[in-house]
């Protein structure tokens, strides 16, 4: 029995030193990297199109027909260019109808201030009146006169009625008498009868001086209704003038063409588009950034423009402005996003980057030269949501949690939770957990 447990001592320690051997094995082996000095440049980065900030439409300023449209897009024009053109012969008409009944009015206005002939009539028709005037009072005078006469006579034959009752006139002195009296009254009666009827026409005859005062009266409303006419023919005249200078549609800038929105010869109303245009050279790239994000641009702030179609590199950038206001947007997975437009200037446009074309961005808005970084494939977030690290000593694993500062889609800052000695793992992964023994394969 002593033989046999003697045998069985080394077997046993043989057994126990392999497994106290297999133990100290390492688990895994990883690759690690020591946290270095460098600058670090946080950005948002996000996909772009470019966008011309001003564009300018060319339309139908008034209603009339078109001519074709030659410009196609891509086409350079100078300022003041003629761009389109419309049929003039209607608008020629409409000028020259305005201009004839202009003329006309004015020759009427002309027509109605002259009244030489009225006041003609006027002097005549006022020495009429003064004369009827004189009349009437001459035939008051003639009537008083023979209104005296008949009295005498009256008088006469009353006084020989009482010599006659005592025979001392005769009977052919009497009648003779009473004729007389009969005839001054006849006389009286008519002279009375004709003053009536001078004063009759001399009433009338005022009616003369006025109905010419009151036809120059109505002349002088007929002047001022024609003179409003006139105004107003004269106004239609610069709108049909105005309207003949549109017809012939200039470019208000030096730029390209951007759209044709009609070619052909056509009937159009007023403010119909016919082109775009646009000055190439004022591009912009406005990106739409995640308003969180943005909050952290700001004007000035460098930018970097790049894409499949920049073959030439990178395009170097400057934000000019946040937009006030954001717009919610759903994302590829069908996630609602607030976003903010930003739009950012170029240094220099490649001569076939166009409007609304596809490009990304990478704007810095901060950095930090000479700090602790490590690439953010190192880092990873705990179950509380703060960063950690996992680091190799002693051979083991260990979880160490981090502040960062600056971040971007490559490194990070560490600020505080790791020194410069440390081995940090570059690429942890659920595979490897706290307390487990490794093998450290390289550092860089």
């Amino acid at each position: 029995m002593k033989r046999k447990g003697l045998l069985f001592l080394p077997v046993l320690l043989i057994v126990v030193g392999w497994i106290v051997w297999q133990r100290r094995q390492p688990e895994a082996v990883v690759e690690v990297i020591h946290a270095r000095p460098a600058t670090i440049r946080a950005y948002v980065e996000e996909q772009a199109v470019t966008n011309l900030p001003d564009t300018h439409l060319v339309a139908m300023p008034i209603a009339g027909w078109l001519e074709g449209i030659e410009l196609r897009e891509g086409d350079a024009v100078k300022k003041d260019r003629i761009v389109a053109r419309l049929e003039t012969a209607d608008l020629q008409d409409r000028s020259r109808q305005a201009e004839q009944r202009i003329a006309r009015l004015e020759a009427e206005i002309k027509k109605t201030v002259d009244n030489r002939l009225e006041n003609n009539m006027l002097v005549q028709a006022e020495a009429i009146v003064k004369a009827m005037n004189e009349t009437v009072e001459a035939a008051k005078r003639t009537m008083e006169a023979s209104k005296a006469v008949a009295d005498f006579a009256k008088t006469e034959v009353d006084r020989l009625q009482k010599i006659r009752d005592v025979n001392a006139a005769s009977d052919v002195e009497y009648r003779l008498a009473e004729t007389n009296w009969r005839r001054s009254e006849a006389e009286n009666q008519r002279d009375a009868l004709q003053l009536a009827a001078l004063r009759t026409m001399a009433a009338v005859s005022y009616i003369g001086p006025k109905s010419i005062l009151d036809y120059i009266d109505r002349k002088s409303f007929d002047k001022d209704s024609l003179q409003r006419q006139l105004d107003e023919a004269k106004t239609q005249l610069e709108i049909e003038k105005r309207n003949l200078a549109r017809a012939t549609i200039a470019s208000p800038i030096d730029g390209v063409v951007l759209k044709r929105h009609e070619t052909r010869r056509q009937y159009l109303p007023a403010g119909t588009p016919l082109l775009t245009l646009g000055r190439p050279d004022d591009m912009e790239v406005v990106a739409e950034v995640l308003t969180e994000r943005a909050m952290r641009v700001s004007p000035g702030d460098t930018v970097e423009i790049y894409g499949e179609g920049l073959n030439a590199g990178p395009i170097a950038g400057t934000v000019l402005r946040v937009y006030p206001a954001g717009f919610r947007k759903i994302s590829s997975l069908g996630v609602e996003q607030q976003r903010v437009n930003v739009a950012v200037g170029l240094e220099r446009r490649p001569e076939r980057l166009g409007v609304d074309f596809r490009v990304h961005v990478r704007i810095y808005y901060d950095s930090a030269a000479n700090v602790p970084t490590l690439p953010r494939t190192a880092l990873f977030r705990g179950e509380d949501g703060g960063w950690q690290a996992m680091v190799v000593r002693g051979g083991v694993i260990v979880v160490v949690p981090v502040k960062v500062g600056l971040m971007n889609d490559d490194e990070a800052q560490i600020v505080e939770g790791l020194a410069a000695a440390d081995d940090v793992v570059a690429r942890p992964s659920t595979d490897i957990v706290a307390g487990m023994r490794v093998k450290v394969q390289s550092v860089r």
